[in-house]
């Protein structure tokens, strides 16, 4: 009887050793020369399949080869967050240093699912959570987990926060969530997800400046009280993702006390303003919450995914989430010990808490906090260009973040006047130099600018503004 040999899928230490340099080489070089770069280039479907779809080889192709294809083929073609020209959606803009924190967490295939397998890069995940409850100044014991982005995060907290309503499940057709027609896409398909009927989320009015009006929220949940209704959840915004606008958080939390209503604040990027003092402020009412979404991948500058969710009472989503199958009961948690996948949905998950640490220690928080108070003055600075360019500011800038839009000489239609601020937006777009995006904000469209990037500087906001005027004229001669 002959025996079987392994498959030959080990590399010994120097190859592995010369393909890791050479990645390294690939990575810092495109990194280093992003303001060369385009900030977005893309293809039509039918082009990437004529440059990339073919058949797997049938044998191994050599590493340079598999290189070269890449460099050729696939990475040109994408929009670089990182660069410092886009400026058309709230960015991940990683740091260096928390890259490699995410390429030692997938060399060492940490499963950071239970304590026992992985109790280093678990500690630091509770390290991590920590530090962002003091940010926020959440009370002790606030902790949950890292997740793939904010949508999770959010997911998450729903399905926490239906469970504590309704642990049976008997009353999920009478559940209503409510959240500002400002929130961000991801809570309406949390909830619907998590089993809310589409007709129970209630999109509640907002104010002036885009922030949810706590009159019309306290109105819609009385009068789904009467008719029969369980109100059970209210999702603010921090931040929200058109005009960075942040809802009376205190007064919300008010309300939910009264209430007994689940309060969850969707923080996902603005979230991390807190660190500065001017934000804090703004933010002021986010510690009462019941759960808070922030996405690190965003404004706290590690690579994508990266999302958390923390939760005021985390036995909270235990009762939601744990489940004890036989073939666990060798991992499951004694005291103090912590199973993420006890918090959340997934068992199999990745460390994500890596990236962030290396990050904060590698700079100092003094660092990245100077970055996001960059990141916020850049579209003040940017207001006030526009402004006395003569454009139409919609949305003061606030958290970096700021809207606007061009007035054609004597038009007053408001479609021709959407249609030339479309105009300039492709304008600008179609050289691939720069980045911008647009909005509706009370139905009109809106030119919108974020300026998060931290390699972003007051001449790349001198320049993009030079480039919409010069795109205005163009459009009006």
């Amino acid at each position: 009887m002959t025996t079987r040999q392994s498959s030959n899928l080990e590399l010994d230490r120097e190859t592995m050793r010369q393909l890791g340099h050479r990645v390294a080489d690939v990575v810092a070089a495109h990194v280093a020369s992003l303001r060369e770069q385009p900030a977005q280039r893309s293809l039509s479907r039918a082009e990437a399949q004529r440059l990339i779809a073919a058949a797997p080889p049938e044998r191994g192709t050599d590493f340079e080869i598999i290189l070269s294809q890449l460099e050729e083929r696939v990475f040109p073609y994408h929009a670089r967050e990182p660069h410092p020209h886009f400026m058309g959606y709230i960015p991940s803009s990683p740091t260096f240093p928390s890259v490699l924190g995410d390429w030692l967490a997938t060399g060492y295939n940490f499963f950071a699912g239970v304590w026992s397998v992985a109790s280093g890069p678990n500690e630091v995940e509770l390290v991590v959570l920590d530090w962002f409850r003091q940010w926020l100044g959440m009370p002790a014991g606030t902790s949950g987990l890292l997740t793939s982005g904010g949508s999770t995060a959010t997911l998450t907290a729903v399905v926490a926060a239906r469970h504590a309503a309704d642990p049976e499940g008997t009353h999920v057709p009478r559940l209503v969530a409510y959240t500002s027609e400002q929130a961000h896409s991801s809570v309406q398909r949390a909830a619907w997800i998590a089993g809310i009927p589409r007709a129970n989320v209630r999109a509640i009015d907002t104010d002036d400046e885009y922030r949810m009006r706590t009159d019309a929220l306290e109105r819609a949940i009385a009068e789904d009280r009467a008719t029969g209704m369980l109100p059970f959840l209210v999702v603010g915004s921090a931040g929200t993702t058109n005009t960075g606008a942040v809802d009376p958080l205190s007064s919300i939390a008010d309300l939910c006390a009264r209430e007994s209503l689940w309060m969850h604040v969707d923080a996902a990027y603005a979230g991390f303003a807190a660190l500065t003092s001017t934000g804090a402020e703004q933010l002021r009412g986010i510690e009462r919450a019941d759960s808070v979404t922030l996405d690190p991948h965003k404004w706290f500058f590690v690579p994508f995914e990266c999302g958390c969710l923390l939760a005021r009472d985390p036995r909270k989503l235990e009762e939601a989430f744990s489940v004890h199958p036989e073939y666990l009961t060798d991992v499951r948690a004694r005291e103090h010990e912590v199973n993420f996948a006890d918090h959340g949905e997934q068992l199999t998950r990745s460390s994500h808490a890596l990236k962030v640490w290396m990050s904060v220690h590698y700079y100092g928080l003094a660092e990245l906090r100077e970055a996001i108070a960059r990141g916020v003055h850049r579209a003040e600075y940017a207001e006030e260009l526009l402004r006395a360019r003569g454009f139409e500011i919609l949305s003061p800038a606030q958290f970096g973040i700021v809207c606007f839009r061009a007035k054609p000489r004597g038009e007053e239609n408001p479609a021709a006047i959407d249609a030339f601020n479309e105009r300039i937006n492709a304008r600008v777009n179609e050289t691939g130099r720069f980045l911008i995006s647009s909005t509706k904000l009370r139905g009109q469209f809106s030119l919108r600018l974020c300026t998060q990037v931290h390699r972003m500087t007051d001449a790349d906001i001198d320049e993009v503004v030079a480039a919409i005027v010069d795109a205005r004229s163009a459009e009006q001669d």
